[in-house]
């Protein structure tokens, strides 16, 4: 993800969804409500940050073939459920930022426990895994600082 300062893309699965339904928007909210976790996170991870048009009928094509992209990643139930409570009105799937960030967070932080555990230094985690979660060291010292403050173990479920 590139805005917000996320610059790796972050996928969710429904039980980390379930675990930062806090953070989510309204919207995303929504969509737990009408199709559950683990539909919920298929759309966020495929289309985050995307307005689509669910038009019926004869204004199915019109609308950029949004039903067929929606197939993708849902089950014909799942789709009849979306489009039934949405209508023809467009919807926004969100991207979740602030809340796939306290993700990655929180992964970074296990994963630098799990490299320590393993016997490495927290200086070659650090060189390790900064790259791979797409953070500066500078952000990943902070992280593990607050995360020591907070008293927390390593992770952040």
């Amino acid at each position: 993800m590139q805005s917000g300062g996320l610059n790796v893309k972050i996928t969710v699965n429904h039980d980390e969804l379930a675990q930062i339904e806090r953070l989510l928007p309204e919207s995303a909210k929504m969509l737990i409500h009408v199709l559950g976790y683990s539909a919920t996170s298929r759309l966020i991870n495929r289309f985050g940050g995307v307005t689509l048009a669910a038009k019926s009928g004869a204004a199915r094509e019109r609308s950029g073939g949004v039903h067929a992209l929606l197939r993708e990643v849902l089950t014909e139930d799942e789709s009849r459920k979306l489009i039934g409570y949405l209508g023809a009105d467009q919807f926004y799937i969100p991207r979740c930022d602030s809340a796939l960030r306290e993700l990655r967070n929180a992964r970074f932080i296990a994963a630098i426990a799990a490299r320590q555990d393993e016997g490495m230094s927290i200086r070659q985690a650090m060189a390790l895994l900064c790259p791979e979660y797409g953070i500066s060291d500078r952000q990943g010292w902070k992280l593990i600082r607050s995360s020591s403050e907070a008293g927390e173990q390593p992770g952040l479920f």
